[in-house]
């Protein structure tokens, strides 16, 4: 082999030595750059703006047992406090705050915009206890601005805790009443397969995880109230205004 030619042999391995190594720096470079985008995509302090929670969204997470997404509710969409009562319409408890203690809560807070009301099922009493709350459910589904008049007239309805008096009769009856247009074959087929029973085991397993054991049982913004608070409507009063108070000063209001 003549000198010329291993010299140019020896330029070309340099080449290729050149070129390979230059590919390899590359790609590492591209890799690190990869890995730090990647990185500050996904830190939640890389210096932009992150979307954040409202604070009331944020506490509710954090403190709040209650899921209020699908629930019946009365009052205004963005009053500050949210009230929950886990209740079962055969229960002559949650009939004497319904008739007692919820007009005078709905007048000063509901009415007012500052609460939101909600109604949750928490079927203890006896089998029929679930033959009304799957109505009401029937009601809120089908006619979800009929609920409240429906749900009022089964406690005003109500009769002892010991008689099966929720009957498809008079569970009609009141359908009837409640919502003059009613379809009665779609709510008579919601009560004979039971639609909603899932959605009112969703319920009283919801209550059981906050801890109810009995009914009504009532939580302002998450915080389970004594059952003597509940029945005493100035302890009550008290309490949903400290709840509001507590909202203003969280918001800087």
């Amino acid at each position: 082999m003549s000198n010329n030619q291993s010299k140019d042999n020896k330029k070309r391995k340099q080449t290729w030595v050149v070129m390979i190594s230059t590919i390899v720096v590359l790609l590492l470079i591209a890799g690190i750059v990869t890995i730090v985008f990647q990185n500050k995509s996904q830190s939640p302090s890389d210096g932009v703006a992150q979307p954040k929670e409202s604070s009331n969204e944020s506490a509710q997470q954090q403190n709040d047992p209650i899921s209020y997404m699908g629930q019946p509710m009365m009052g205004k969409a963005d009053a500050p406090v949210k009230i929950a009562e886990f209740g079962d319409y055969k229960c002559i408890y949650c009939h004497q705050f319904e008739m007692d203690i919820f007009p005078q809560l709905k007048k000063d807070f509901i009415d007012t915009g500052k609460v939101q009301f909600y109604f949750m099922n928490y079927t203890i009493i006896a089998q029929d206890s679930v033959l009304a709350a799957n109505a009401g459910e029937a009601i809120f589904a089908m006619y979800p601005d009929r609920f409240w008049d429906f749900h009022q007239l089964l406690y005003e309805n109500q009769g002892s805790e010991t008689d099966a008096w929720v009957t498809d009769d008079l569970l009609i009856k009141l359908a009837k009443k409640a919502v003059p247009n009613l379809d009665e074959h779609q709510f008579k087929t919601a009560l004979d397969q039971g639609t909603y029973v899932d959605k009112i085991r969703t319920d009283v397993n919801m209550g059981k995880a906050a801890g109810v054991n009995g009914t009504p049982t009532v939580f302002i913004n998450g915080k389970m109230l004594s059952s003597q608070a509940t029945f005493d409507y100035s302890s009550l009063k008290k309490a949903v205004q400290q709840a509001i108070d507590g909202e203003k000063t969280e918001n800087g209001k």
